[in-house]
């Protein structure tokens, strides 16, 4: 997470830094916030809304439509029970490669922008070992934390974009995403806010 923090204020430098000049081809989008898990049961209940920070990089297509590559860090804390309060760890942490074609319907007498995005990529997932008082429970626990893997996935969402500058917007995005796990697949839908630049 210390590295995604890194790169966002390194992409905050550089925006802030930009000359604001003939139109760019491309956009840089910085953002983040929550992670809702939904399904299936065991995900839903077992562990805590999460948190998330992403990276894209977008390239129009068309005047309306974009083609934005992106990075994203999802975590998800295990949700202890008052009997396992001296438990810890358990973590789900999901590391996301993959593109959304970004359509923008035409509106240019507004300052606000909707927008309707899909895409697919791949997340590569990583549960943390669970720590706590040596003990049956403890080790049961900890043969049950499944091996790193790496699946296909897919999301659907819309937003909005605010111009706040020619070279600065807000967004605020929901999506549905939902990542085909061995028998049966995961999902959760994250909602993020954050600045395009460009």
């Amino acid at each position: 997470m210390k590295k995604v923090l890194m790169v966002l204020a390194i992409l905050l430098t550089f925006a802030v830094g930009a000359s604001a000049q003939a139109p760019t081809p491309f956009s840089i989008y910085a953002g983040g916030a929550l992670s809702l898990p939904t399904a299936p049961d065991s995900f839903k209940e077992g562990f805590k809304t999460g948190y998330h920070g992403l990276l894209g990089l977008g390239f129009d297509l068309m005047p309306t439509l974009e083609l934005v590559g992106k990075f994203e860090y999802h975590a998800f804390k295990v949700d202890f029970d008052e009997s396992m309060s001296e438990y810890s760890g358990g973590t789900n942490k999901l590391m996301m490669f993959g593109a959304d074609a970004k359509w923008n319907p035409s509106l240019p007498a507004l300052p606000i922008s909707p927008y309707v995005l899909g895409g697919i990529g791949f997340a590569n997932i990583k549960q943390s070992e669970f720590d706590g008082p040596p003990s049956m429970a403890l080790s049961f626990m900890n043969e049950m934390v499944q091996e790193d893997q790496t699946e296909f996935y897919w999301n659907l969402g819309g937003g909005m974009e605010l111009a706040t500058s020619p070279m600065l917007s807000l967004f605020a995005q929901v999506r549905w995403v939902q990542i085909q796990t061995e028998g049966e697949a995961s999902s959760f839908v994250p909602v993020s806010i954050g600045l395009k630049f460009f």
